[in-house]
């Protein structure tokens, strides 16, 4: 009979869990707030890298840079989207660029027969970055970054 007592007087939330509970429904909406509620900044530009390091950079109003050591390797084709090819020891990818639109994508590569790579949001349409896993090829944008001077290292 005692036990049955204990039971019935026992309530199903103590103090200590309401707050943790609360707690808990205050962080599930900070970080809901966070996630939806943050402003996708608009790009200023993109970077190419290739195994680390940085092979072209690109800056929307300005135009492309090709890193020293690169130039037989990266080429820019002009025509109604900048097509930057990237040719690496183990195939080679064509990043096109608008201007217009400020968008980047990739738009061809010869990586695997999927090409899982060009299927990628743009850059400038939500995503934040392209890579290519075969080619070790990375392209990032860039906010507010100083592309007035590479990066070193």
């Amino acid at each position: 009979m005692n036990r049955t007592r204990q039971i019935r007087e026992h309530k199903p939330f103590a103090r200590g869990d309401i707050i943790v509970y609360a707690l808990l429904v205050v962080l599930i909406v900070a970080l809901f707030c966070i996630y939806f509620g943050r402003q996708t900044q608009e790009a200023d530009g993109i970077k190419i890298e290739v195994h680390g390091e940085v092979v072209y950079r690109y800056e929307f109003g300005s135009g492309g840079t090709i890193s020293a050591g690169w130039e037989d390797r990266v080429s820019e084709e002009r025509g109604d989207v900048l097509q930057v090819r990237i040719e690496t020891a183990s195939g080679h990818n064509v990043i096109a660029i608008d201007e217009a639109m400020r968008t980047v994508c990739m738009q061809d590569a010869d990586c695997s027969r999927q090409k899982d790579c060009t299927h990628m949001q743009a850059i400038g349409e939500g995503g934040e970055v392209i890579v290519c896993i075969p080619h070790a090829l990375k392209v990032t944008s860039l906010h507010g970054e100083d592309l007035s001077r590479p990066g070193i290292g």
